[in-house]
């Protein structure tokens, strides 16, 4: 049957007969933080030497136990094991832990100690913080990776242990108020401060049951968002609304964060409790930019509220509406040429939209087709050209769909291309033409079709 499991931090040293006075005093120089003397005894060959008379514990054990943040400093510059286990399987991250050392915790975190080292009772960093109350420390160590679902030899998680104060922090409602409004005050220190994996999606207790990105999202706090967004904060949360945190920004028209929430997945057609999108609220408001940014990333226009009124019907002037609606079937046109989709083409090629520019990139029909890897491009390209989009526009980085196919070595394409006025000499942004980006990329067969064309050499 297993021993009882404890911690043990001896307070006297008892170093065994025969062992050289040195020994005695290192491990005394640690467990008093006397840095001076630890400084002169400590050595390549006892850095990581054991006190054999107790739990065969390090020198680091030691200070690390006791909190002696600059002897833990220097003992780790000189090659002290951050991985050393003493008889209990302890590392001295489960010692700092234990006795609520939060500094040292992070100086050890910072040295590769790893948060989820378990003992011989399968006991984590954790499990000792928890249990202790070291609340700081706890969130040190979330903060740092630790799992909160480990169990012990018994089955216990860390929360299943823990002393009063620490359960709040492994329920993830520990300051969860200063939290929400570190996120909605654009407050980064104190929020960073508090945010673990445990409360990174809580929500407020009362008014709209926001959470921290839901708050930040909607005050334009930028740089929070970021950093909740690293941390894991949930794009998809809804309040009790039903609003997801796009809907906040797209209603107060934060065009960056709009933008970063969608690159972060956020669903551009949520819809809220009442059946309203984040265009809904961006269209009503007249955030005119946030709103070609959502039509950009495929948001619908078309769906209907609960009253029944789409986003185009709520854009509070006509000239929104009527630019909401070229938008919306400009981006249609040009997400049906990029997947080279003949039905969706057919349908969605107008005059008023035929050489529609998307309107961050610069690219019309014929750039994302060219550039797409779907089979039947080439005939999509044929029925572009039929149509007469522009076979010469440029796009913001001034490239012609024939320097993007040069560059892909889309062959046929590269042929038609030139057979419908492409300009073979035309220059990129960069004052290359199609033959410059062929021959860096050392695409010859490309570059002998548009020599044949009587291209100029470089």
């Amino acid at each position: 049957m297993m021993a009882a499991r404890r911690i043990h931090v001896p307070i006297s040293i008892d170093v065994p007969q025969g062992s050289l006075d040195a020994g005695r005093e290192l491990f005394e120089g640690c467990r008093n933080g006397d840095v001076a003397r630890v400084k002169k005894l400590v050595t390549p060959l006892n850095v990581n030497s054991r006190d054999t008379a107790g739990r065969k514990s390090t020198p680091l054990h030691f200070a690390a136990g006791f909190g002696r943040h600059d002897v833990v400093e220097h003992l780790l510059q000189n090659g002290a094991n951050v991985h050393a286990k003493d008889d209990g399987g302890l590392i001295p991250l489960h010692n700092a832990c234990s006795f609520g050392h939060a500094e040292v915790v992070q100086l050890l975190l910072k040295h590769g100690a790893d948060p989820n080292a378990r003992d011989n009772w399968n006991y984590t960093p954790l499990h000792e913080a928890a249990i202790k109350g070291k609340v700081d420390v706890c969130i040190v160590l979330l903060q740092h990776g630790a799992d909160p679902t480990v169990r012990n030899a018994d089955g216990k998680t860390p929360l299943d242990l823990a002393e009063t104060s620490a359960r709040a922090v492994l329920a993830g409602e520990y300051r969860k108020d200063d939290l929400l409004e570190a996120a909605r005050s654009g407050n980064e220190e104190k929020l960073m401060s508090l945010l673990t994996s445990l409360n990174v999606n809580c929500h407020a207790s009362d008014g709209r049951k926001s959470t921290p990105l839901h708050l930040a999202a909607g005050y334009n706090r930028v740089q929070i968002v970021q950093l909740l967004l690293q941390h894991g904060a949930d794009v998809h949360a809804k309040d009790k609304g039903g609003l997801v945190p796009l809907h906040n920004a797209c209603s107060y028209g934060h065009f960056e964060v709009t933008e970063m929430l969608i690159k972060h997945g956020a669903n551009v057609n949520s819809m809220d409790l009442w059946q309203f999108t984040p265009l809904h609220e961006a269209a009503s408001k007249s955030r005119v930019e946030v709103c070609s940014l959502l039509l950009s990333h495929g948001a619908d226009p078309t769906l209907l509220n609960c009253h029944s009124k789409s986003a185009i019907t709520v854009a509070p002037t006509r000239e929104l509406q009527d630019r909401m609606l070229y938008e919306y079937k400009g981006h249609s046109l040009l997400e049906a040429a990029r997947q080279a989709d003949m039905a969706r083409l057919k349908k969605y090629l107008a005059a008023d939209v035929i050489n529609f520019k998307h309107p961050f990139n610069g690219n019309n029909a014929l750039h994302y087709c060219v550039n797409g890897p779907y089979p039947k491009r080439k005939h999509a390209v044929e029925f572009l050209l039929r149509k007469n989009v522009n076979v010469n526009d440029k796009n913001k980085e001034l490239l012609t769909p024939l320097q993007i196919a040069a560059e892909k070595a889309h062959f046929e394409i590269i042929d038609l291309l030139i057979k419908h006025g492409a300009k073979v000499n035309a220059l990129d942004g960069l004052g290359q033409t199609a033959l410059h980006r062929c021959a860096r990329d050392g695409n010859v067969h490309a570059c002998r079709i548009l020599l044949s064309y009587g291209i100029d050499q470089p």
